[in-house]
């Protein structure tokens, strides 16, 4: 018999759940031989961050994420991952290349190496608060309303600039991402300024830990398959 720690009970738990569309408590605890108790509270924290919802009779459905966390408490989450994610993103820079580093904060790790002259276009204010003190950067800020929780712009001024502006390297956020539903997030402009950053670069690459594997959002942004390169932790897989 297998034993699950808390954390493989959980991650397993969100895989039977993309597999069967629902389960319920009952069959959870039968799968894991653990009490009612104990599968209610991991689902229950589930829940919380929105990766599950429990519905009538006890039913256990995909959930969606609706918000992303202030960017406060999420600049921290998983730090590692974006720093390794950072890493190799960073090796397909060239010097004199034209850049867009989308908001968030694993593309954010990405603007503290850089070391080479470019040309950088970025929605961010805490991204560009970084490469305003690096020489050889030339900077460009988006124009658009902020939205104070993200740090970022995505609005329709956003959208227009972008459409305009060609580059030729793309990295992309998301707050969420599967193999079977592409790259996710919160709003339609958020998809609609990444979509379109994605379709002005000559190449384009996502940045993603492996805490937003389906992580389950309202909007697509684009299958994986439409990015040049998906990037998570430390392992690179190509589309």
């Amino acid at each position: 018999m297998t034993r699950y720690s808390k954390a493989q009970r959980v991650r397993r738990i969100i895989e039977m759940i993309n597999d069967n569309q629902s389960i319920t408590i009952n069959q959870l605890a039968e799968y894991f031989t653990v009490s009612h108790m104990t599968i209610r509270r991991d689902v229950e924290a589930l829940q919380k961050v929105g990766r599950v919802k429990v519905v009538f009779g006890g039913q256990v459905i995909r959930g969606f994420i609706n918000d992303s966390p202030e960017y406060k408490n999420k600049a921290q989450d998983n730090i590692e991952w974006k720093k390794s994610i950072a890493l190799q993103a960073y090796q397909l820079l060239r010097p004199g290349g034209i850049v867009f580093l989308d908001g968030g904060t694993t593309v954010k790790q990405l603007a503290w190496l850089i070391d080479i002259p470019l040309t950088v276009i970025t929605n961010d204010i805490s991204t560009a608060y970084i490469l305003n003190d690096k020489p050889d950067v030339k900077l460009i800020i988006c124009p658009g309303e902020l939205v104070r929780e993200s740090r970022s712009s995505y609005c329709s001024e956003t959208l227009r600039y972008l459409s305009d502006h060609y580059t030729d390297l793309a990295f992309i956020g998301a707050d969420g991402f599967g193999d079977n539903y592409g790259a996710m997030t919160t709003t339609q402009s958020k998809a609609d300024c990444k979509w379109m950053a994605v379709n002005r670069a000559a190449k384009s690459v996502l940045l993603v830990d492996e805490s937003k594997r389906n992580v389950f959002c309202h909007y697509k942004i684009a299958d994986l398959a439409c990015f040049n390169q998906v990037i998570v932790n430390s392992e690179p897989l190509m589309t």
